[in-house]
């Protein structure tokens, strides 16, 4: 990887192993120093050890995210190693496969508290570092193509919904401290893949492949975007766009029957299919 960004500092979450120890790896061979977060410990110390061995820097901080104590701790570390805080990458996470009607609520607690309350523990702390510190940085959640939908995993979409919104929002509120928040909704062949109910054919490549669009999305060289989620695979980028109102329709008052009449007729075209392997094809453009 080229050395975008070099004299940087960056907290991964979610690093131990899969996508998460992927990206420390590569944002270290990038020249950043490198907080490793993660709550298994001997994971989180194999990363740091391949980070050390490959000449890069590396700290572990071993901690649940869904504890505000860890998100700060992240921060305080990688503020008294480096001196400085110039990314997160949001990536830790949890997936339990399978129909809604048979996850217990405990399933789904630990899916909300880790992919959602996780992420804006982290991204709020990090951000806040930032802001306070009078320095430009880039927060990158970490979604999913799940967000559009996909058989035995709508809560798992659900929780990678509430980080596209949250992209969103928070490219918005922290613009001004020169913060910038972006997503990546990558398709790599992981633990967590293995788990869903896809064929082989589209879990994704190895991990490192997804990596030089997460670097471009710390790196300054993305500025000033903000607010997109990017779609890769190693070989295919795109972009997945928020959900905007494309057809209106206007009457005085409505009854069902006008209502059925609208959707059935003027709004029919506004219509989408439903789940990630039913949406329209996007426009390709081939490249070099």
């Amino acid at each position: 990887m080229s050395g975008v960004l070099e004299g940087t500092a960056v907290i991964v979450t979610g690093a131990a192993h899969g996508l998460g120890r992927a990206y420390a790896l590569a944002a270290a061979e990038a020249g950043a120093g490198v907080i490793v977060g993660d709550l298994r410990a001997e994971g989180v110390h194999e990363t740091v050890d391949l980070i050390s061995t490959a000449g890069g820097t590396a700290v572990g901080v071993v901690g649940d995210v869904v504890q505000p104590e860890t998100a700060q701790s992240f921060v305080d570390t990688c503020l008294a190693t480096f001196g400085r805080l110039d990314g997160l990458v949001n990536n830790a996470g949890v997936i339990f496969p399978g129909s809604s009607l048979d996850l217990s609520a405990r399933d789904v607690r630990l899916l909300v508290d880790v992919n959602v309350t996780g992420s804006i523990l982290c991204g709020v702390a990090a951000a806040r570092a930032m802001r306070d510190a009078g320095t430009p940085g880039s927060i990158v959640n970490v979604s999913s193509g799940a967000l559009q939908g996909l058989d035995d995993l709508a809560l798992y979409g659900a929780t990678k919904g509430a980080t596209a919104s949250l992209t969103y929002g928070w490219a918005l509120e922290w613009e001004r401290y020169g913060i910038r928040c972006n997503a990546i909704a990558p398709l790599a062949h992981t633990a967590m893949s293995d788990q869903m109910n896809i064929p082989d054919e589209h879990k994704g490549p190895d991990p490192a492949l997804i990596a030089p669009a997460l670097l471009h999305l710390l790196s300054a060289r993305s500025a000033p975007l903000t607010g997109q989620i990017l779609r890769f695979d190693g070989k295919r980028l795109g972009l997945v766009t928020p959900s905007h109102l494309t057809i209106v329709t206007e009457r005085p008052t409505w009854s069902p029957e006008d209502v059925a009449e609208a959707l059935a007729g003027v709004l029919a075209p506004g219509v989408a299919p439903v789940g990630l392997m039913n949406s329209p094809r996007p426009q390709w453009v081939v490249s070099d």
